[in-house]
């Protein structure tokens, strides 16, 4: 039997061919096609068949000069006993480990009690045999036996040699794709190649643009034809690359440390290489231990248009770890860029804007932020300057400190020396006492500065035997926030000291449990107030996300109360109402939308008795920052 071409055929048994075979393809099919004891043949190519294709059953081989590899569990059976002679097959590679793989005998399977022979085994294929791929180079090196010492695949142009095992019909050039799934076939060299003089060898010049799909790819080839007219086997089973296109494009992505920030910048990619640019979406993770690592998450609330990025919403001491996407006209992301870490520069005592200095500047900073204006960048640890995890006019009056006295500070450099915060333990008390309408403090400290919380009405006027003091109001938490401090060094002298005069006509009186008092130099004195020690007052939560709770009652009776906090400025709270049924049957887009906390209350009162869905959207840029939903009984 010759020239003969044997194909998706299938047997159950262990053999469906018997007698002589030359210069044939076996290739497709399935279970044991060849014996040894009772097959002869040479010249033959056997691939891709599922299960093993020859099983050697005795000491004599009849079989010679076989292109056999790719096929199922394994392609060569030793069946027999002893060491049995040596086959003289080309098993799709000249690498003792990989060819090796094709084999099964009693060295890796304990059924067996035959030895195959490798001794007359052939590093290159048989050129009689009927056309094959014989071996794929890149760049030069071979994608199977060379695959270590290839270089990655990037953007650009890349060269890809495709070797058979004889003179091929140039008329048929083979079609040569790439891919990291099967078919392997998501990127198709379209390039025009060219032969060699001997017609053995196909060389076509690829360019890799960024959208390849990053990764090993497997490299497929098909349709060409020997001089027999004879077609190959699909090859699609020993070359692979590893592409890094998007990796590649991105090489002069860098991150550069600040403090409380880093800033992210790369290139744009030539528009030969990626001409439908939609904008950027950049990714960030953190390592767990030395070799755990987070998800990567998306850290931009929008596209990014521009190559660059600064990243706010970090911590000191933390190495993060950044990517990009690039997003493409047909909303697809390629593959993630190459990676890049970078750790928040360490920073001053008392520098919460980062800029490297301290001044008054970082003052209006700490002032905003408590105000729970979310500034930005805001260098906590930095501001934090008695390190008791809050800020309020302890660090005010201690940043001042630093200002007047600079050698106060001390830079926080990682390794080598830590900041030198102010004590936050009291030195003293701050005693606050009612006369009739005024209030009263006795210390036997000098104060540099207070923070009372008074009942949302209680009104008052200063006391004008203070000295030139700043003076702030704010909301926070339902209540009215009293705040003193100076920019300079200016001091209630130790004793008894008038603050103010109670001006409510109602019966609101100072009964809150909360204070802050700071001597000179930001030191803590206890703030005391009817033999008890008030609260601290914190800065209210700011963080770079929208946070939302949605407050009762509920059942209510139509007035719904929300709490939310809001990083920046939105383009609208929305809030709306749902039946059962999913129709709309409220709304109302006119709450507050300015960055801060805020309360607000739904009026639900027009809805009749029931149970409704209400939902609130934050949202910017006509993206939803936050959605809250809760289930609500209405019952009047």
């Amino acid at each position: 039997i010759s020239n003969t071409l044997i194909k998706n055929c299938y047997n159950t048994g262990n053999q469906v061919l018997s007698g002589l075979f030359v210069k044939s393809n076996i290739y497709d099919n399935s279970n044991h096609f060849i014996s040894s004891s009772e097959n002869s043949g040479t010249n033959i190519n056997a691939n891709n068949n599922l299960g093993s294709t020859i099983a050697i059953r005795n000491g004599s081989i009849n079989l010679y000069e076989m292109n056999i590899f790719n096929n199922g569990f394994n392609t060569i059976e030793g069946s027999g006993q002893g060491t049995l002679e040596p086959i003289k097959f080309y098993l799709g590679s000249s690498n003792h480990s990989f060819y090796r793989k094709e084999i099964v005998d009693a060295l890796n399977d304990d059924r067996l009690i035959g030895i195959i022979n490798l001794d007359s085994i052939s590093p290159i294929p048989f050129e009689q045999n009927h056309g094959i791929v014989w071996k794929v180079l890149v760049n030069g090196k071979d994608a199977q036996d060379e695959y270590e010492l290839m270089d990655p695949v990037g953007v650009g142009t890349h060269t890809f040699d495709v070797y058979f095992n004889r003179a091929m019909d140039t008329d048929y050039p083979p079609q040569i794709s790439y891919g990291v799934r099967e078919p392997y076939n998501q990127k198709i060299i379209s390039e025009e190649g060219t032969w060699s003089a001997d017609a053995k060898i196909y060389s076509v010049t690829h360019e890799v643009k960024i959208g390849a799909a990053d990764g090993i790819n497997r490299i497929r080839v098909q349709g060409a034809r020997d001089l027999d007219y004879f077609d190959i086997p699909i090859e699609d089973s020993r070359f692979n690359m590893l592409v890094q296109s998007a990796g590649s494009a991105s090489a002069g992505f860098a991150a550069t440390p600040g403090l409380g920030e880093i800033t992210l910048d790369w290139e744009v990619p030539d528009e030969t290489l990626l001409e439908d640019v939609l904008g950027y979406n950049m990714y960030r993770y953190k390592a767990i231990t030395d070799t755990t690592f987070t998800d990567a998450s998306k850290i931009n609330d929008v596209l990014i248009t521009d190559p660059v990025f600064i990243d706010f919403a970090v911590e000191e001491e933390t190495k993060y770890f950044y990517q990009y996407k690039i997003l493409r006209t047909s909303f697809e992301e390629t593959d993630f860029s190459k990676t890049v870490a970078a750790s928040p520069l360490t920073s001053l005592l008392g520098d919460s804007n980062g800029d490297f200095g301290v001044n008054v500047m970082d003052l209006v900073q700490d002032v905003d932020y408590i105000l729970g204006n979310n500034p930005t960048p805001f260098i906590l640890k930095a501001a934090d300057v008695n390190d008791d995890t809050f800020i309020n006019v302890l660090d005010i009056v201690g940043t001042v400190d630093i200002i007047l006295n600079p050698t106060a500070g001390k830079v926080a450099l990682k390794g080598r020396q830590s900041i030198h915060y102010f004590d936050n333990n009291p030195i003293g008390d701050a005693v606050f006492y009612w006369e009739e309408n005024d209030l009263y403090v006795e210390s036997k400290e000098v104060i540099a500065g207070i923070q009372l919380a008074f009942e949302k009405d209680f009104s008052y006027t200063i006391s004008d035997i203070l000295p030139n003091f700043e003076w702030l109001n704010y909301e926070q938490d339902d209540q009215q926030i009293m705040m003193m401090y100076s920019f300079g060094n200016v001091t209630i002298p130790a004793g008894k000291t008038k603050i103010l005069t109670r001006t409510s006509e109602n019966e609101v009186s100072f009964n809150l449990d909360k204070a802050v008092v700071a001597a000179s130099k930001g030191l803590k004195l206890n703030a005391l107030f009817e033999d008890r020690r008030m609260s601290d007052i914190e800065a209210p939560i700011q963080t770079d996300k929208a946070d939302m709770i949605l407050m009762g009652p509920n059942p209510t009776d139509g007035l719904l109360n929300i709490y939310y906090y809001l990083p920046e400025k939105m383009d609208k709270v929305l809030a709306r109402a749902y039946n059962l049924t999913g129709g709309v049957v409220w709304s109302n887009d006119t709450y507050k939308n300015t960055p801060g906390q805020a309360k607000d209350t739904i009026d639900l009162s027009s809805l009749n008795n029931g149970i409704y869905i209400v939902v609130i959207d934050v949202i910017r840029s006509g993206e939803v920052k936050k959605r809250e939903v809760k289930r609500i009984v209405i019952r009047k």
